[in-house]
């Protein structure tokens, strides 16, 4: 593993962050720490042409903030959930909808790379982002017993391109829900509507041909439909 000690050798030697206006502000104490990765090969199969193309160092990184503003939003604000579990019986289809209650903008001076380096033909990067206030006190207010944990695996294939690794934590968000109900719930829901929140970051791995994410979230239900409704 070659590791780059700082942001000093990352501005020199991986992307030019001036094109990324993403630098953390000094002073602030509370912030969540994440690592990520994305594929270096650039040329990862993939569904559709814009997703195999050849990409640049710049491009590389850009994916891994990408994805990084995502997940932590997830952490402070939370994602609402809409999720129809399938139903061959009643010819139902399944369906998941995962949307983020807020989200980090793009050049929030809060997010910062704080190290980079390539690892089994990969690009990883240790990403920091500083709490403001408000935020500190959004995510205080899910540490309440009544809000139940939860943990799932999500699985998509590679061959979805590079947004497969947030359809995986997708996938796992989906799953986690399913193993709360399936011990609490004789019957299959007609709909699950909630609001969760992402614990950790997602631990997501390549495995046997896809992207693999194991997800750990806190689950504010906001309605359970039963068949009998309808």
């Amino acid at each position: 593993m070659n590791k780059l000690p700082g942001i000093f050798p990352l501005i020199l030697l991986l992307i030019n962050l001036s094109e990324f206006p993403v630098y953390g502000e000094s002073g602030k104490e509370e912030f969540i720490e994440i690592e990520l990765w994305t594929e270096i090969s650039k040329t990862v199969p993939a569904a559709n042409d814009e997703n195999s193309k050849y990409l640049t160092d710049n491009e590389l990184a850009r994916r891994i903030l990408e994805d990084a503003a995502w997940i932590i939003s997830g952490m402070i604000y939370g994602f609402d959930v809409v999720y129809t579990p399938k139903d061959t019986a009643r010819r139902v289809e399944e369906y998941l909808k995962v949307s983020p209650v807020a989200s980090i903008p793009w050049g929030d001076k809060n997010l910062e790379i704080t190290d980079s380096w390539n690892s089994n033909g990969k690009l990883q990067m240790q990403i920091r982002y500083y709490l403001g206030s408000g935020q500190i006190t959004r995510k205080e207010l899910w540490n309440s017993n009544i809000f139940p944990d939860a943990e799932g695996v999500g699985t998509v294939s590679i061959f979805e391109g590079y947004q497969g690794r947030k359809e995986s934590v997708k996938e796992g968000i989906k799953d986690a829900l399913r193993n709360y109900l399936r011990l609490r719930y004789t019957n299959k829901p007609r709909e699950i509507n909630a609001r969760v929140l992402i614990n950790n970051p997602p631990y997501t791995i390549l495995d046997a041909g896809g992207y693999k994410s194991r997800v750990n979230i806190t689950i504010k239900f906001t309605e359970i439909v039963p068949y009998a409704y309808y």
